[in-house]
């Protein structure tokens, strides 16, 4: 991996935390690709060909405040064109209805430089869970 695709990389996930954080969808999804596949913590199991600016101005609308998005932990691999990197991921907020959230989420981005720009081309969010209870585990240590 280049010093220069690490960089290009974190300033493309801490671009997506600002802008969250202003309630900015379309920066936030600029750089997903076209034929992005997306497995989110939210349902459905699957997307394919959804627009991600509106299902990102969709969840931000469900926010009374900015969209707090805290990256820990991130790890990058990159090779010549194909990237993939790992993370835990704070969101946080208060929604319209009054809710607080403070939750955190895994996250898995995989990357494919295109044009001189690394795009994302899979994602994947997801929460643990209790197998006792079988709830999602969203609070507690790290």
């Amino acid at each position: 991996m280049t010093a220069d695709s690490d960089r290009q990389i974190r300033e493309l996930l801490e671009t997506r935390t600002r802008a969250l954080g202003r309630r900015d969808a379309a920066t936030a999804a600029a750089d997903y690709d076209d034929d992005l596949v997306l497995y989110d913590a939210i349902g459905p199991f699957v997307r394919r060909g959804e627009d991600p600016t509106g299902r990102l101005e969709r969840w931000i609308a469900s926010y009374r405040t900015p969209i707090g998005h805290e990256i820990r932990d991130l790890e990058i691999t990159a090779g010549a064109d194909l990237a993939f990197c790992h993370f835990l991921v704070r969101i946080s907020g208060r929604m319209r209805d009054g809710a607080e959230v403070g939750m955190w989420v895994r996250a898995t981005s995989c990357l494919r430089l295109q044009g001189g720009a690394w795009r994302i081309v899979h994602e994947h969010a997801s929460v643990p869970f209790d197998a006792d209870t079988g709830q999602a585990v969203l609070r507690g240590e790290l």
